[in-house]
Formats: structure tokens, sequence, C-alpha cells
């Protein structure tokens, strides 16, 4: 009799963990992209309608996640430096990876782009083209 309560608890268990992570995952728009990098000197500082990003050195992949309210025209705003190195930052609304910008040793960027068109989560995805040096980024949803 008691070993049945104990199946009976351990099957329910899997089902509310199951449950719990369904909504975590949804939540937060799917678990899609991960951030995999190894930086010096790094400062960063995120919100749900901005992200930043200063650096010594980077190498690697760093996600941010902000947040879209679906108003018409919904676009970022993005600033950046690098002093050596190149990257590419992109961009993914609505389930599609799309590229934002590049940028390349001793370049300077800013400007705005970028299509929101779904309300929910958006990623920028910052990658890396080998090791970078000196770098500042700069997001907004607008």
């Amino acid at each position: 009799m008691k070993r049945k309560i104990i199946i009976g608890i351990v099957v329910a268990a899997v089902f509310v963990a199951a449950g719990i992570f369904a909504v975590v995952y949804h939540a937060t728009g799917g678990f899609r992209y991960s951030s995999s990098f190894v930086t010096t000197t790094c400062i960063t500082n995120s919100n749900s309608k901005s992200a930043s990003m200063s650096f010594g050195s980077l190498k690697g992949q760093k996600v941010f996640r902000l947040k879209f309210d679906g108003h018409a025209g919904g676009t970022i705003s993005y600033s950046g430096k690098l002093d050596s190195g190149s990257l590419t930052v992109y961009y993914d609304n609505d389930g599609t990876k799309k590229e934002l910008f590049t940028l390349k040793a001793g370049e300077t960027v800013d400007a705005t782009g970028g299509e929101l068109t779904e309300k929910g989560a958006v990623f920028i995805i910052v990658k890396t083209d080998g090791k970078c040096e000196d770098g500042k980024l700069e997001f907004k949803i607008k």
C-alpha cells in the first residue's frame, strides 16, 4: 500500500515538474539562444527595453533578451565601436535570426534598424569572429 502511494507521489511530481518547465519555456520565448563567451573587463547592463556591453576583450557569443510591446513600427536603435577584431550582431523577434549589423576593427556605428513585428521576446545575439578588443555596444527597443 505504501509503495503505491510513493509511486503515485513520484508520478505526480514528474508531471508537476514537466508543467513548470513548459510554462517557463513558453514564458521566456523558448531557449533559442545561449551565451558562450570568454571575456576580460566586461561590463553588461540589461533591462526589458535596452542592453549595453563594454569589454576589454571578447570571444564567442553573448545573448541579450529584451521585450517588445508590439507597437507598430518597432525597431532597434544601436551603437557601437570596436578597436580590433570583428563581430556580427543578429536579432530574432519572430523565430528567425536576422543580421542587424557587422562591426570591424576601428569602426563605429550609430543607427536604427531591425523590423520588430511580434510582441514579446527580442533576442540580440553578439557573435565574434575570433577575438575582439576594446568594444562597446548599446541596444534599445524603439
